[in-house]
């Protein structure tokens, strides 16, 4: 079996530089105006808005590195214990993770400091705006919990647990009907059963992992062995329930 690591498209990729150079041909020049106009309320604002399309395209320069960087070097399944049960994580690559929280913390510092510029010509409604909206983006940042956003999957003998943006899903294998080896990688389960949903981190990076038929959605980018690799164990564990003890010990590791 031929496991990957799912990734964007080269042309998804080819278009991303192609924005990274018109936010570095427009931030440039507008940071530099703000920076020379910095006792003018104009020029404040120049500052701001360029600092805000470098910081985007700063992070999109560090999303094509780390996706790089994940092409070369997958995470790789491994062992590991969930509530003192064995389990298989496939878990997901932190860098993609680490760089939008990034993004979100640094634009927070932008609002931050439109705040302070705004508070200076008193704007007072200004300041209030742009103060919650670095609030907001800070916390939804998730910058503290580093690279533990990234989540990923595990699969134990009783059931599996799926982690992604602070959501938390758990599904009894008695509960899973099937999987559709794609991304994202519906996993479907019995209409009459409803998978067990934690959060985990804050609501703005959060996504509806669950359907309202019931299908966990998950999403199999950046993770261990790509949807090949997950949607293979499951179907197994489903049609195979001798088989789901060994999740969780070296013989359900994928060949090296």
């Amino acid at each position: 079996m031929t496991t990957t690591t799912e990734v964007r498209p080269a042309g998804m990729r080819i278009l991303s530089w192609f924005g990274i150079v018109v936010l570095l041909g427009l931030g440039v020049p507008l940071t530099g105006m703000g920076l020379l106009g910095l006792h003018t309320t104009l020029g404040r604002g120049f500052l701001c808005a360029g600092l805000v399309l470098l910081v985007a395209a700063v992070g999109g320069v560090a999303r094509e590195v780390v996706e790089l960087q994940v092409r070369r070097d997958p995470p790789r399944a491994r062992l590991a214990t969930l509530d003192g049960e064995g389990a298989l994580h496939l878990p997901r690559a932190t860098g993609p993770t680490l760089v939008s929280s990034g993004l979100l913390a640094g634009l927070a510092a932008v609002a931050a400091l439109g705040a302070v510029f705004a508070a200076l010509d008193e704007g007072w409604l200004w300041t209030i705006a742009l103060g919650l909206v670095a609030a907001w983006l800070g916390w939804s940042s998730a910058i503290h919990l580093g690279g533990r956003f990234a989540g990923g999957l595990w699969l134990t003998p009783t059931r599996l647990r799926h982690e992604d943006r602070g959501v938390a899903v758990e599904v009894p294998w008695d509960d899973v009907t099937g999987v559709v080896p794609q991304q994202p990688m519906p996993v479907l389960v019995r209409p009459d059963r409803t998978p067990t949903t934690t959060r985990t981190g804050p609501r703005g990076r959060a996504w509806k992992p669950v359907t309202d038929s019931g299908t966990l959605r998950v999403d199999t980018r950046y993770l261990a062995g790509g949807s090949t690799l997950a949607s293979y164990v499951i179907a197994k564990a489903v049609a195979e329930p001798a088989s789901r003890p060994v999740l969780g010990t070296r013989d359900s590791l994928p060949p090296a």
